[in-house]
């Protein structure tokens, strides 16, 4: 069966062509992505893409994390998406309508000489509200700056959902972090993110300038960069005050992504996403997954 390995801001993905022809069953993908994903035995990614056609857009994007789970959006993973279609010809035109769990999302590969250099994705708009992201509490109302206990420990939390949920803190020290304990201890607080969370650590460096470290659920470890939480953690520093711009820049462990935000007055209309997307190569795996 073939595959494209691809990257982008030290994500990595496998990317498998199903737009023509079926090449994993449903039942099996699960099983499937968990043996492909290992970085061990297999191939070895932070998740599995399966590219496939949609019925009220021009491609689908099915995403599955590492240990099998499927998940609504990725923020990076929807780069090399894009990226893959445009340069296989898939679809002809540079911006591109991906269905997705999380609604439609519309990602636009950006050339320069010929090449795509990035891409842009506009993400829509952050979920805020407890009920939009799936947070513990009265459903209409938003977690924004406030003080949580877990486990004993007291961190001061903002929710926002870019199609998943994202936990985001703000700190003075992002090195010294123990971004997979507190992590993972955040990410399984069922009584407040009930069906999990990634959880994020923002650092303000800079005039609308962050450093920030990622805990993905799914990969249920630190990651080079997550997509979606880069945009949730924008949308959290603009609601916490944190910003005088809508152009934000992020340094993650993978690499540089900017966000920009459209709002009207405090809230945040839209979100767009643009960073690199590589492919790094491409091969066979055995089909008796």
């Amino acid at each position: 069966m073939p595959f494209t390995k691809m990257q982008a801001s030290g994500n990595d993905f496998i990317v498998i062509d199903e737009f023509e022809t079926l090449l994993i069953p449903d039942e099996k993908k699960p099983g499937a992505v968990r043996r492909m994903a290992d970085r061990h035995f297999s191939i070895g990614s932070d998740g599995v893409i399966f590219i496939q056609k949609s019925k009220i857009a021009d491609v689908k994007f099915a995403f599955y994390n590492p240990d099998g789970s499927i998940a609504e959006m990725c923020g990076n993973g929807i780069r090399c998406f894009a990226r893959y279609m445009y340069e296989r010809g898939l679809v002809k035109k540079e911006k591109i309508m991906a269905e997705t769990l999380a609604g439609l999302i519309a990602p636009e590969v950006i050339i320069e000489n010929g090449a795509v250099t990035n891409v842009m994705v506009d993400m829509g708009a952050p979920r805020i509200k407890r009920k939009d992201i799936v947070v513990s509490g009265d459903p209409e109302s938003v977690l924004i700056g406030e003080t949580i206990n877990v486990d004993g420990e007291e961190y001061e939390i903002t929710a926002a959902g870019m199609g998943n949920p994202h936990a985001i803190i703000f700190s003075d020290n992002l090195d010294s972090m123990d971004v997979k304990g507190i992590g993972s201890k955040i990410r399984n607080a069922r009584d407040i993110f009930p069906p999990g969370t990634n959880v994020h650590f923002v650092e303000k460096v800079g005039r609308n300038e962050f450093k920030i470290r990622s805990y993905e659920r799914g990969v249920e470890d630190e990651t080079l960069a997550c997509g979606t939480g880069i945009c949730a953690s924008a949308a959290a520093a603009f609601l916490n005050d944190l910003v005088d711009d809508k152009k934000i820049l992020f340094h993650s462990k993978g690499g540089d992504l900017r966000v920009e935000l459209e709002t009207d007055d405090k809230e945040i209309t839209r979100v767009y996403l643009t960073g690199p997307a590589e492919e790094v190569f491409n091969g066979e795996i055995k089909a008796e997954l």
